[in-house]
């Protein structure tokens, strides 16, 4: 392995194309059109409010990971860290928001030309799309990240029995 491979595995930079393929996806089941979507996302104004999405959610998902479940789940200290998870899951959401705003600014064109509407307030946006997507993500992760750790629990656990076993038959010989 070259060590510009070995740099893209310890940096965990092949989790980009998995953000953006998540997000595409979120967007074409949602819309219904994925086509227009793959269009929009990649090719469009829409662009900088998709970069949002991707950049925003996946912060708040590795900073739940890597240090909210490490030094409040794991600790058992579940009220600080529902507590801080709610609010780093409210302030991804929050930050996504100014995509959308600034897709407009970037291409020029009109709130209406973008989005079909001539007001959209923070929190009407912040609601319809950035805070279910944000939850979805970080729900997605604890529920990848919490099986991993049941199954090498489990795992050290058979092999702990395992060992007790092979002690108990070599004492009996």
């Amino acid at each position: 392995m070259t060590t510009s491979q070995n740099w893209f595995i310890k940096y965990k930079l092949y989790h980009i194309p998995f953000w953006i393929l998540y997000n595409y996806l979120w967007w074409a089941v949602q819309s219904g059109d994925p086509v227009h979507v793959a269009r929009d996302a990649f090719f469009s104004p829409y662009t900088i409010k998709f970069l949002f999405y991707v950049i925003f959610p996946a912060l708040a998902v590795y900073f739940n990971l890597y240090f909210l479940i490490p030094r409040y789940l794991e600790k058992g200290r579940f009220t600080e860290y529902l507590l801080y998870l709610v609010i780093t899951v409210l302030s991804a959401a929050s930050l996504i928001v100014p995509g959308y705003y600034l897709s407009i600014l970037f291409s020029g064109r009109t709130m209406h030309e973008l989005y079909g509407t001539d007001s959209m307030p923070f929190f009407k946006v912040f609601i319809a799309n950035p805070l279910p997507n944000t939850i979805a993500s970080t729900t997605l992760d604890m529920s990848i990240k919490l099986t991993k750790n049941w199954l090498q629990t489990k795992r050290r656990q058979q092999l702990l029995e395992k060992e007790k076993l092979e002690s108990k038959k070599a004492a009996k010989q």
